[in-house]
């Protein structure tokens, strides 16, 4: 089930969202004692809080940030700031470079059959009348003809519907998020970028199952009848992320996913999937980058930009460096 856990993570947990999906703030209408249990639980969590860290080693001073990854407004000032930090970075890591963004798309339009049901039944036929109407919908919210998707593996179709309406037109515009922002002031000061993850190892994460395996983990996500992008929610995690109580907002979006899966049984499958989202998305990839950055860090000052959802927890990338020996301090944005 490892298409489904991976689309569940990409929509509800990846931070994806803009400035125009802003909408109210819900976590504070939340009944004061759902709240309570949700920030105990948070709480429990190493580096719950906060977005830029300094880590020292045998001298050697290095900052990670917690970045978004669609373009906000406070961006601007976030970037200013990490002008600001001394000692200035010799090099700048991120998830990807835009060499192997590039790479990415390169790879797939290089290879179709990665990507596109090649042969056999389309997306319509396969979902049917009861659940393509519903791949229909949202992708008509997101300015798509659906005929275009409808040869989309699952997992691509994933990913294209990861962005909620209300982010296509930003990302349309080509406004930055903070990874990318970051990667344009690394490229000013003609500062080497390199990348932690490897284009190899995101096809293994995302494109890996079966198709058929694709198709049931699609039906049942889709039987679920509700916009796993969750724009409805964007409002909230944009304010805990700018809040940089990090941890509350992966409690929170749990919390709120469960609510769509009435009965034990979609309970139950849920949870199996939100652990392996955790375990492939997450904890293994923090593992590999950190094998990567306790070693790079000690060597010289660096600037780690990764997912904010990264950061914190007991497999995060934070409480891996302070294993590795590193010292950890959380640094002010303002």
């Amino acid at each position: 089930m490892r298409f489904l856990s991976t689309l569940l993570f990409l929509l509800s947990f990846s931070g994806i969202a803009s400035a125009n999906c802003a909408g109210p703030n819900r976590y504070p209408s939340l009944p004061e004692s759902e709240r309570q249990t949700l920030e105990v639980k948070a709480a429990q969590a190493p580096f719950s809080e906060g977005l830029l860290w300094r880590a020292e080693k045998d001298g050697v001073v290095s900052h990670l940030i917690g970045t978004f990854h669609v373009h906000l407004p406070e961006h601007a000032a976030m970037v200013t700031r990490l002008g600001e930090l001394t000692p200035q970075p010799e090099k700048v890591f991120l998830e990807l470079t835009d060499d192997d963004q590039l790479g990415f798309q390169r790879h797939l339009t290089e290879n179709p059959d990665s990507y596109l049901i090649q042969s056999g039944p389309s997306l319509i036929d396969r979902l049917g009348p009861d659940l393509w109407p519903r791949v229909e919908e949202q992708l008509k919210a997101r300015g798509m003809p659906p005929f275009l998707a409808a040869r989309y593996q699952p997992w691509f179709l994933g990913m294209t519907l990861m962005l909620p309406p209300c982010a296509f037109d930003v990302v349309k515009s080509g406004k930055k998020g903070l990874d990318q922002q970051i990667a344009a002031m690394a490229q000013t000061k003609n500062l080497p970028t390199a990348s932690l993850d490897t284009i190899d190892g995101l096809l293994a994460i995302l494109a890996s199952d079966p198709i058929e395996e694709q198709m049931e983990d699609l039906r049942w996500s889709l039987s679920l009848n509700t916009d796993l992008a969750a724009p409805e929610l964007m409002g909230t995690v944009i304010d805990m992320y700018l809040k940089e109580t990090i941890q509350l907002i992966w409690e929170f979006n749990t919390a709120e996913t469960y609510k769509n899966a009435a009965g034990d049984e979609n309970k139950s499958r849920l949870a199996t999937l939100l652990k392996q989202a955790e375990d492939d998305l997450i904890i293994a990839r923090n593992t590999t980058w950190t094998k990567m950055l306790s070693t790079e860090l000690a060597q010289s000052p660096a600037l780690v930009a990764v997912g904010a959802l990264h950061l914190p927890g007991e497999h995060g990338v934070l409480n891996q460096l302070q294993n590795a020996g590193f010292t950890l301090t959380r640094v002010p944005l303002k």
